[in-house]
């Protein structure tokens, strides 16, 4: 499908705003090279973390089929750079790299970070639109990125968890010491960070002050550089690229006017318009499905937030010892005297593919069943589900059940698949 007409190429580069546009979509290559990179054991298919498909029938898919796709898409982005991001033959390219991200999806649902899932919009827009159009729909997928992350973290679990964490980092960082009781006198400052966050929307939304929102935008990147950082929480260096790609990205989308012209798309042109206009709206009221319970966290750009469910995996002390050598620093047999010990999925999936784990129920429970039916400990292990937080009240429902429960329990609480890639079964 011919996208980019022969009129709106010489469009491209004619003002600041086009260049910036330009060198904004070689960014969103390279930096999606990168995060790949600092990612690569999840997209090669590695036996050391469980993979699971979407649906079921994808199981048995073998791990050679991950190594192709994922070459595929390397091949795919480095040739975006070498031809430039809005030539004709780029514009298949990027169509090639959203499609393979969701062929990588439907492989592994940990796959689906949420700078994945930003991409892999990006690259179909780009592919079906032309430069003008593209840019306006980016715009907007930044600005419901900002709306909806900030929306996620005004509740009351945010306060008492992740930004009390933010909030005790960030004064340590000054110099400041916040001990638990300061905190909870003090845990209110933490609405300082998603109503930043919301203020920074709103400026960024009206052309009139979104050089002032630029300027903001670039102020809360930088902060949370600094409070994820080394010198802060030391999280995984795909949230550390992905906020320098933030702060690019409000310098090259926010920081130059909207061109006064409008270039009409030639009728060859419309149609993939119309599809790019249709994803880009499923993409800015997906969310809304999150904020009644039907949507995961992550698409619906509930980023940092800690109201969402939670899986907790625990086993009996007197079954370490038969786990696999490698498996041992995931369990915390110090944390308690407790018969049954907490099992840190998030720390293995942290180690065994450098990203965080997909949030929510229903990925964790997966993860869980894929180590009881790894390790063969249904008989040692307990688990228990946490229900969503509400967003005024912190309380939340658990249900515990036994490890021989886990297969029965995700099969019939989810539609979506929760067993286990074979590939990781069948590894020694």
């Amino acid at each position: 499908m011919s996208t980019i007409s022969p009129s709106e190429e010489t469009h491209q580069a004619r003002s600041p705003t086009d260049r910036a546009f330009l060198i904004y979509q070689r960014l969103v290559g390279i930096c999606l090279l990168l995060l790949i990179g600092v990612t690569y054991p999840l997209w090669i298919g590695s036996a050391t973390f469980p993979a699971v498909p979407a649906i079921e029938a994808l199981c048995s898919v073998p791990v050679w089929v991950d190594r192709l796709l994922l070459g595929v898409l390397i091949l795919a982005l480095v040739g975006i750079q070498f031809m430039g991001p809005q030539t004709r033959v780029s514009s298949r390219l990027w169509l090639t790299v959203s499609a393979v991200l969701v062929a990588c999806f439907l492989l592994n649902q940990h796959r689906f970070q949420p700078w994945a899932y930003q991409f892999a919009v990006l690259g179909l827009i780009f592919g079906l639109a032309s430069p003008v159009y593209a840019r306006r729909m980016t715009i907007w997928i930044s600005l419901s990125i900002y709306f909806y992350s900030a929306i996620s973290k005004l509740n009351l679990s945010f306060l008492n968890e992740l930004g009390s964490d933010f909030l005790a980092t960030l004064a340590a960082i000054v110099g400041l010491t916040l001990s638990p009781e300061q905190l909870v006198t003090w845990k209110w400052l933490a609405l300082g960070f998603p109503l930043f966050e919301l203020a920074t929307f709103a400026l960024l939304l009206f052309p009139r002050t979104r050089k002032i929102g630029m300027v903001a935008a670039c102020a809360m990147h930088l902060g949370l550089i600094v409070v994820l950082g080394p010198l802060g929480l030391a999280h995984s260096w795909g949230v550390l690229i992905w906020n320098v790609f933030f702060l690019l990205q409000a310098i090259l989308l926010f920081g130059f006017a909207e061109p006064a012209e409008k270039v009409e798309p030639t009728p060859s042109a419309a149609s993939g318009l119309l599809v790019a206009r249709i994803v880009c709206g499923c993409v800015l009221l997906f969310p809304m499905l999150e904020l009644v319970g039907l949507g995961d966290p992550w698409p619906a750009w509930g980023l940092y937030a800690s109201h969402v469910g939670r899986t907790h995996l625990f086993l009996s002390r007197h079954a370490v010892d038969r786990l696999p050598r490698p498996l041992h620093a995931y369990v915390d047999t110090d944390s308690s005297e407790d018969l049954f010990v907490p099992v840190r999925l998030e720390k293995w999936s942290l180690e065994a593919t450098g990203a965080p784990i997909y949030p929510g129920q229903r990925f964790t429970l997966a993860v869980a069943r894929a180590f009881v039916s790894k390790t063969d400990t249904a008989n040692a292990t307990r688990l228990v589900l946490e229900s969503p937080a509400e967003r005024f009240n912190d309380e939340r429902q658990a249900d515990t059940f036994s490890g021989d429960k886990i297969a029965m329990e995700a099969d019939r609480r989810y539609w979506w698949n929760t067993k286990p890639r074979a590939a990781y079964l069948n590894a020694r």
